[in-house]
């Protein structure tokens, strides 16, 4: 279940109190074939991890966006310094029909004091050593006109409801 174009969500995450036992997460189809995504999982209280880097989402508002049309994901978030900015390509799995399948490209922080940093070249050396830029997965459980439920390769709970603008 895919979004139309140009559908953009606010994301909360929130660890889950439901069932702490190591596997009562992860779906019966939890490997993508073989491409090497990790799906152990991941204890993630108030973060969010794209393609290794890992950002504090605790009490930030978070924005999450599929342009289903390119093909493309964006994740933002605000942080007392600047915004965070990871985006990335997806597509279909071939496994599982609800699931995109995500290779993150750029990792960008522009810094409240007019400074951006880009951090691409970590996901570059990250797709060298992994052998595919092909990083998780984010499966996509429930869907409505105003909220999107999904779970991540790493069992991370996401609860997005639609931006008003």
């Amino acid at each position: 279940l895919f979004l139309s174009p140009q559908h953009r969500y606010l994301q909360y995450t929130s660890p889950s109190d439901i069932d702490e036992t190591e596997n009562a997460w992860k779906p019966e189809e939890a490997e993508e074939g073989n491409l090497n995504m990790d799906t152990k999982q991941w204890a993630a209280k108030g973060t969010i991890q794209a393609g290794g880097i890992k950002v504090d989402t605790s009490n930030k508002v978070t924005k999450q966006s599929f342009d289903v049309e390119k093909g493309l994901v964006i994740n933002e978030t605000e942080q007392d310094f600047g915004k965070v900015c990871i985006t990335g390509t997806y597509r279909q799995s071939t496994r599982v029909p609800n699931r995109a399948i995500v290779a993150f490209k750029t990792a960008d922080i522009d810094l409240n004091i007019g400074l951006k940093l880009s951090l691409a070249f970590l996901l570059k050396i990250r797709a060298a050593l992994k052998g595919t830029d092909e990083v998780g997965w984010l499966e996509t459980t429930h869907i409505n006109k105003d909220m999107r439920i999904g779970r991540g390769n790493k069992g991370t709970l996401f609860v997005l409801t639609r931006d008003p603008d």
